[in-house]
């Protein structure tokens, strides 16, 4: 879609030597968190954290201390259980974050007509969604890997040992690997909805509706067919199946966790397919 101005003139300034989708993804990640709501829900997942590091408190404290009698508790423990439970409350945090700060990352840009300036040469679609999907990604890493990491970390440093590992030694990559199955889809999704308006606030409905309507539809037609293939149609059922599986806890629904994966890898390739045809670059033509 060329666009013909008889004013424009080719740039010939020095280029910056850091990558364009980094200049562009700290630009955007300072407009995210000056966004209240960003830094509330980012304090609401620090509390769960918070909690965590009391269970830790309390599983390595000396018996002999006052609190020490609860050491034994089957629920005061840090393991895979545990673990799985925290990562569930931050995904629920880690959906207001998105809808809070990445719908309207590209709608905005739709709105003010700068995604024609963003497109101009030498920023490619590339550097575009890569510099709107970092913050995202960013934002996700502290609610999902980043803390669940850390816990085990000041656990075995708590401990001064990694012996309470010896049961779980997967956890670390159950970690990375939900994460990443969390993140990438959630990313993905986020910015194909906000390129479909001009609006933040309707993208921001639009993407409340996906997951909620999503998860609606896959309950209901299971319970009407009594067929849990039905909630591969759900995001979040997805999610979750993928969860307990890779934490090796009961699955919630009667589907393979390899079909869930591959609902994972089809909405992130539909996604990833809308954005290429929804984000397309421009060619500046100077009149003569």
């Amino acid at each position: 879609m060329p666009i013909h101005d008889l004013s424009y003139r080719h740039w010939r300034g020095r280029r910056s030597e850091r990558p364009a989708s980094l200049v562009l993804a700290w630009s955007q990640l300072r407009l995210t968190m000056r966004r209240r709501a960003v830094r509330w829900l980012l304090v609401l997942s620090a509390l769960g954290v918070l909690v965590c590091l009391g269970v830790v408190y309390l599983e390595t404290m000396p018996r002999d201390s006052p609190l020490g009698v609860l050491r034994g508790l089957p629920q005061v423990e840090l393991d895979g259980r545990s673990l799985r439970i925290f990562l569930a409350f931050q995904r629920v945090v880690a959906y207001f974050i998105v809808l809070a700060a990445g719908a309207e990352v590209i709608a905005l840009d739709r709105r003010t007509k700068a995604l024609q300036i963003y497109l101009a040469r030498p920023l490619g679609v590339a550097d575009y969604l890569v510099g709107k999907g970092l913050p995202i990604v960013l934002l996700l890493s502290l609610t999902s890997w980043v803390p669940a990491l850390a816990l085990l970390l000041l656990r075995s440093i708590a401990s001064a040992s990694l012996q309470w590992l010896r049961d779980e030694p997967w956890l670390p990559l159950a970690i990375l690997a939900y994460s990443l199955l969390l993140i990438l889809p959630v990313t993905l999704l986020t910015l194909a909805v906000s390129s479909l308006s001009t609006s933040a606030r309707l993208a921001g409905a639009q993407l409340v509706a996906v997951v909620i309507f999503s998860t609606a539809v896959g309950r209901i037609l299971s319970t009407l067919t009594h067929d849990d293939a039905w909630q591969l149609l759900s995001l979040d059922a997805n999610i979750g199946q993928v969860r307990s599986w890779l934490f090796g806890s009961g699955l919630p629904h009667d589907v393979s966790p390899w079909s869930a994966l591959v609902a994972l890898l089809v909405l992130s390739t539909g996604c990833t397919l809308l954005l290429l045809r929804r984000v397309r670059p421009v060619d500046v033509v100077g009149g003569s």
